[in-house]
């Protein structure tokens, strides 16, 4: 059972230092580029430790103009209990990495993913407030008109300790086992996206430049010949997304 009074929140600048620590040891999500790159550190940098927190906090706002944060909080008696990052998946090319091990899976509409979620260890009802963290993730995913989101928890002997958190709470969320073993997994849920409050045309009005502005629309992309056009390039070689070990 879930904490009584739990309340959830996107980050923003001011909220971003109160995100709490992952279950992982050493690991610091302020400054965590696990995700963003295929050879990313949950570890903050010993140098420029700076420069990568405040990389990760314009990385977690960027979508805010738009739609939303891509970063939710859990508070339970005004104390910060929970975290979980998402996005869409071209935000995060692990993410991609380990989606492309699988082409049965639904190539369109491309989904977002929820990289990360996390309750501090000890914490009373941790499965339950992660299962509530991930209902209000959806829900707000929803209200923005995602309809398809991913996650990729590992299937390890503690299941907190990745970041993505316990396979069995995204199960209770309603998320299914679409792909990959019970090692590796890919978990999906359905959204209906009904509950949008901003259709495409809106959000390209809010973020389109004044009419003085004569960047808007962008001119496209110039190309060698007529063929190249939908030709797709080859597909890099690419590393163990989940790590060596």
């Amino acid at each position: 059972m879930a904490a009584p009074g739990l309340q959830f929140t996107l980050v923003d600048a001011s909220s971003f230092a109160s995100i709490p620590a992952p279950a992982r040891p050493g690991a610091r999500c302020q400054t965590c580029d696990y995700w963003e790159r295929l050879d990313g550190r949950r570890e903050p940098p010993e140098t420029a430790a700076a420069a990568a927190h405040d990389l990760k906090r314009s990385r977690l706002l960027s979508g805010t103009r738009i739609a939303g944060a891509y970063a939710m909080l859990a508070h339970a008696d005004e104390t910060t209990v929970g975290y979980a990052q998402f996005g869409p998946i071209s935000a995060y090319p692990r993410a991609q990495s380990i989606r492309d091990r699988y082409p049965q899976l639904p190539a369109s509409p491309a989904p977002w993913v929820i990289t990360c979620l996390q309750v501090v260890p000890g914490t009373d009802g941790r499965d339950g407030i992660g299962q509530e963290l991930l209902d209000a993730v959806c829900d707000e995913l929803d209200r923005r008109g995602i309809t398809a989101v991913e996650a990729y928890p590992e299937g390890v002997p503690d299941a907190w300790l990745p970041s993505p958190g316990p396979a069995a709470i995204y199960e209770a969320s309603g998320f299914t086992h679409v792909a990959g073993d019970d090692r590796y997994p890919v978990y999906r849920r359905e959204l209906t996206g009904e509950g949008s409050e901003a259709d495409w045309t809106d959000i390209l009005r809010r973020t389109q430049p004044k009419d003085e502005d004569e960047g808007w629309p962008m001119p496209p992309a110039p190309r060698r010949d007529d063929d190249d056009l939908f030709r797709l390039p080859p597909a890099p070689q690419r590393r163990n997304p989940f790590g060596d070990d």
